[in-house]
């Protein structure tokens, strides 16, 4: 069994020190404590429980956990708590997980170290029994948890029945002949939500309807996500009522209700867990609240554990199952009816707008979204979607029919000059000048990637950039960072050069380091040369290199170039597979999952990959500046086909993507807004941290865009790249050297811009 003197060794601090950590009785420096702790963990040591209780006599702090210091009913809960603590003269010490396991482990250890007289906790990760039994259990500290019981280990337990509360209002709704009914919870880990979900389940069973999953939905708690979740749900405009767990799902599914026309009460019934209150003229007075009191809870939890604190004998497992009020009372809920169509049916079947788009978050959140614009305007909106390679050519081809089929293009930016020149987009610069349309309402940067000799081709759509994700809770973890420094030399952190990153992605390779928590330092995808360019421009022009000069001159077999390529040969020894084989999706998936630690990818995938290493318990996500601070600027536009005959009812979709409210749900929705307006908002700001790097991003991402001289003809990028991709295939697959890659790629560059008309002629170059 390990001692103290085996964790001072392990942490390298004195055995005083670890003695002062734990007890409390002198301040310990965070970094310090953080690695005592680790110590601790690492060796599973177990302190005196008697030499504990005497030094915590003197102790009268209590800690309490929360998950977020927005969750208004969490408040009320703390209030409770905090109000019946302070009578009997304790303080009351308040941390914020922010619904992260490490940052709540991190806040326990801090308490922990501090000798607190005891613990509330409202968990987010109720899973993580070792984790409590080694900080809690083995330290017996008393400790109450709240709303989300810790699975499998006995401990006292504070909550409200949500299996009755839920079963209660889903058999009054199926009495009042709802039967469509939705259910939306918070994450499931939780036994709260389970609950609420069984008695769900147990009332549509009792009525005879067979449960359908696809009508339960598990949020993260917030507005945002209930937004997005309501609107994503299958058949919408079938769905009768709505039950939900927390007030902020319910204010999300209002807002997502009122975008789309659907009338509360009139067409849907929401029913929300809320609070007892004699205020019934509060926000949102449409939602049906339950009677349930978290101050009471609050109270409760704090006053067991007083009991466990002041008689020791007491600390087993109790649980306190309060029940909702609102059972006791009947549920005003009006008899089903058919939901009433309250837009004007037209007399003639108007024609739909026709908009080809690439297949990216973007797209399919903007087709949710054109439902609002319909709503609006009367006007159908039809979106065919296509995979970004197919795109052009698709473009090419509709506008050789007779009647092309599309009124509005979406194209990447670096093909603008192509289809200006070869006539596939309007000149619609009068219309973006105009009043109808607010330019404010975009970055410079992004409308500046809709401009073409001075004149507007198009409105953008998606504006961002490469940004690097890596696994934040790996690169703060000490005996990591210990490990990094004694085979590197330096501190573990985010890399800012290209030598920095493959020296990280060395150390966390697992066949490079055995110790790596990771299986793969990063990922690359290059399937397809859309994908594969990026990853070699970002290396090229952190290097200082380029594909041609100022005069269009070739310069591809280069000195900086060839130190690009090695760096790509040096990553591909830290990855699983070759890059020619890895979509982007696949590096993404790897990253989410836990099999890689860093990534370099787009902020169009930010979103995702947030909430799902949030899903996967793994840890948490950081987010940097590309080594080099070279990123490509990521943009599509949205361009008018020259011959359509709908160019006014294109002109009101643009002007209704302008909306500083339709930005908003763009992003909430995983979009990549070009808008200003998400990157202004503080809550959003809060949800999606990447918003602020992103907008940084714009003052140095570099374009991609190609060769230019008046009355030359435009290269298309895409021929430009392919040959780019071929000099780096060919070293990767061992057909040619690295110098004879680039000697090949120098040659069929030169002769790609000489048949397009440059270089300019000789006597015009020094």
């Amino acid at each position: 069994m390990a001692t103290l003197k085996d964790v001072a060794r392990d942490a390298g601090v004195s055995i005083a020190t670890v003695s002062c950590c734990l007890s409390g009785k002198k301040t310990v420096k965070p970094e310090t404590r953080a690695k005592i702790m680790d110590s601790i963990e690492k060796l599973k040591y177990i302190p005196n429980a008697s030499a504990r209780n005497l030094k915590k006599a003197d102790s009268k702090k209590i800690g309490f956990v929360l998950t977020d210091i927005d969750n208004s009913y969490h408040a009320e809960i703390f209030k409770g708590a905090s109000t019946y603590l302070q009578d009997k003269g304790y303080d009351i010490n308040v941390a914020f997980s922010n619904n992260s396991p490490d940052i709540e482990c991190k806040k326990i250890n801090d308490f922990v170290s501090s000798n607190v007289s005891g613990l509330l906790l409202i968990t987010s990760q109720p899973g993580n029994t070792d984790f409590f039994a080694g900080r809690i259990k083995n330290f017996n500290i008393p400790t109450v948890f709240i709303e989300h019981r810790p699975e499998n280990i006995d401990f006292s337990f504070v909550g409200f029945n949500n299996y009755k509360t839920t079963f209660f209002l889903t058999e009054n709704l199926l009495r009042k002949n709802y039967r469509n009914i939705a259910l939306l919870t918070g994450p499931l880990i939780y036994s709260s939500e389970r609950d609420a979900v069984d008695g769900y389940s147990a009332a549509m069973q009792r009525y005879g309807i067979a449960s359908r999953p696809d009508l339960i939905q598990a949020t993260n708690m917030t507005k945002e996500d209930a937004f997005k979740a309501l609107l994503t749900l299958p058949l919408l405009e079938e769905i009768d009522a709505v039950i939900t767990t927390s007030e902020n799902i319910a204010l999300g599914i209002v807002e997502a209700c009122r975008i789309r026309g659907i009338r509360i009460p009139g067409d849907i019934q929401i029913l929300s867990f809320g609070e007892e209150s004699w205020l019934r003229t509060s926000a949102a007075p449409e939602i049906t609240r339950t009677s349930r009191t978290a101050f009471t809870l609050g109270t409760a939890a704090a006053e067991l554990l007083m009991k466990n604190i002041e008689s020791p004998v007491l600390f087993e497992e109790k649980t306190l199952i309060f029940s909702d009020e609102v059972i006791h009372k009947n549920l005003h809920l009006p008899v089903k009816r058919e939901r009433q169509n309250t837009a004007s049916a037209p007399l003639v079947k108007k024609e739909p707008l026709r908009i080809l788009m690439v297949d990216l978050a973007t797209s399919h959140s903007a087709e949710i979204l054109s439902r609002n614009f319909t709503r609006i305007t009367d006007v159908p909106v039809e979106i065919d979607y296509l995979p970004q390679n197919q795109m052009l050519k698709t473009i090419l081809a509709d506008m050789e029919k007779p009647e092309p089929r599309y009124d509005i293009y979406m194209y990447d930016i670096p093909w603008l000059e192509y289809m200006v020149q070869n006539g596939l987009v309007a000149d619609i610069t009068e219309y973006v000048e105009s009043s109808s349309f607010n330019t404010d309402a975009f970055f410079p940067h992004n409308l500046r990637n809709c401009m073409y000799e001075g004149r507007y081709w198009g409105i953008p759509i998606v504006g961002g950039s490469q940004i690097m994700f890596y696994r934040s809770d790996l690169f703060e973890n000490h005996g990591i960072r210990k490990s990094f420094k004694e085979q590197f030399g330096i501190e573990l952190s985010p890399p800012r050069t290209w030598t920095e990153f493959n020296g990280i992605a060395s150390f966390f390779t697992r066949s490079c380091n055995p110790s790596s928590p990771t299986l793969y330092g990063t990922s690359m995808a290059g399937d397809q040369d859309e994908a594969f360019a990026p990853e070699i421009l970002i290396r090229l022009w952190s290097c200082g290199g380029k594909l041609w000069d100022k005069y269009n001159r070739v310069c591809l077999d280069s000195p900086e170039n060839a130190q690009a390529l090695r760096s790509i040969l040096e990553t591909l020894k830290y990855v699983e597979s070759s890059p020619l084989e890895t979509s982007i999706d696949k590096t993404v998936e790897d990253f989410c999952s836990g099999r890689t630690s860093m990534l370099i990818t787009y902020t169009e995938y930010a979103n995702m990959i947030s909430e799902s290493v949030h899903n996967n318990i793994i840890g948490r996500v950081g987010y940097e500046a590309l080594p080099g601070r070279t990123p490509a600027s990521v943009g599509w536009n949205l361009g008018l086909n020259p011959y359509t005959a709908r160019t006014a009812e294109a002109y009101w979709y643009f002007q209704w993507l302008c909306r500083k409210d339709i930005s908003i749900y763009m992003t909430i929705l995983d979009g990549q807004s070009p808008a200003v307006t998400p990157y202004q908002s503080h809550e959003l700001l809060k949800l999606y941290p990447w918003l602020e790097l992103t907008e940084e991003s714009f003052d140095y991402c570099q374009k991609r865009d190609g060769p230019y001289s008046k009355k030359s003809l435009i290269i298309p990028r895409s021929r430009i790249e392919a040959i780019l991709c071929d000099v780096a295939k060919n070293v990767i697959s061992g057909a040619l050297s690295l110098p004879d890659a680039l000697k090949k790629g120098q040659e069929d560059m030169t002769a790609l811009f000489k048949s397009y008309g440059y270089p300019k002629p000789l006597h015009f170059l020094p």
